[in-house]
């Protein structure tokens, strides 16, 4: 009984050690804003991602834009790697779409999309004189 019971402790701990060195996955605790209206010549803000890891590991970023409002694919954005992007001040008026990938040693999880919409300033401004 004695060494079924050491045999085991072993097991456990080789195990638990296994699970450790592969680290966890990050879980993202608060997705980036869903929709923000903006209008061209005024563009600002920025999008945040908020998330952890089990064990306090330090977690990598990488923003991406896509044409779909979807989180497959995308293209990085250069310089863009931490919790928070800037929203890039040189939007043309349109639907763009941004989203980022969280990554730890465990694995890596990408946030929900983020949609910016920017609206023609003087269309607007246009209309509003009708």
């Amino acid at each position: 009984m004695k060494r079924f019971l050491i045999l085991v402790l072993i097991l456990f701990a080789m195990l638990s050690f296994t699970a450790f060195a592969q680290g966890t996955s990050p879980t993202i605790t608060r997705q980036p804003a869903g929709t923000t209206i903006l209008y061209s010549g005024s563009v600002t803000g920025s999008l945040t991602v908020v998330a952890n890891v089990a064990g306090g590991e330090a977690l990598s970023f990488q923003w991406f834009r896509n044409t779909l409002n979807n989180n497959n694919g995308g293209t990085p954005i250069a310089g863009a790697t931490g919790a928070s992007l800037p929203i890039p001040t040189d939007l043309a008026p349109g639907t763009h779409f941004f989203f980022s990938e969280v990554r730890a040693t465990g694995g890596t999880v990408r946030s929900n999309v983020a949609v910016v919409m920017v609206f023609d300033a003087s269309t607007i401004e246009a209309c509003e004189l009708c």
